[in-house]
C-alpha cells in the first residue's frame, strides 16, 4: 500500500462522505444525462439517496444511474485499495455500468470492443 494523499484527507469522516455522494451523484446525472437520460440531477439525488423511482420517469433511467453510480463506489474502493488499476478491474467497471446486458459481439460486455468509435456529421440539410 503507498503513502496516496487525498484532498479530503483532513475532513470529517461525515463531510467526506457527504462530499464523495454529491461528487457521484453529479458525476452520474452528467455522464448519464449525454447518453440520453432524462432524469434531472435533483431525481438524480433523490433516486440514489432514497433508492426510490421517479413516477413517470423509463425503468431503464433508472437503472442507469444506479450502474453509474454502483460503477463510481467501485472507483473509490479501488482509488483507496489497489496499488495499480488492472484491465481486469476496467472489465469490472464496464460490467458494472451496464445495466441492459445485450449481447453484441462488437461490443462485448466486460472485455475490449472491437469495432470503432466515430461520429457522423450531417449538414443543415441533412446530407
Amino acid at each position: 500500500m503507498s503513502d496516496k494523499q487525498y484532498f479530503y484527507d483532513q475532513l470529517d469522516e461525515d463531510i467526506k462522505n457527504i462530499l464523495l455522494a454529491q461528487i457521484r451523484n453529479v458525476w452520474t446525472h452528467h455522464s448519464t444525462s449525454l447518453e440520453g437520460n432524462s432524469l434531472t440531477l435533483g431525481e438524480t439525488d433523490f433516486i440514489l439517496e432514497e433508492g426510490l423511482t421517479i413516477q413517470g420517469k423509463p425503468l431503464q433511467d433508472h437503472n442507469e444511474i444506479f450502474g453509474h453510480a454502483k460503477a463510481i463506489e467501485r472507483i473509490y474502493g479501488l482509488l483507496s485499495t489497489s496499488e495499480n488499476i488492472t484491465k481486469q478491474d476496467l472489465f469490472q467497471l464496464h460490467e458494472t455500468v451496464l445495466t441492459e446486458r445485450v449481447l453484441d459481439i462488437y461490443q462485448p460486455v466486460g472485455k475490449w470492443k472491437v469495432q470503432s468509435n466515430f461520429t457522423n456529421y450531417t449538414d443543415k440539410d441533412n446530407k
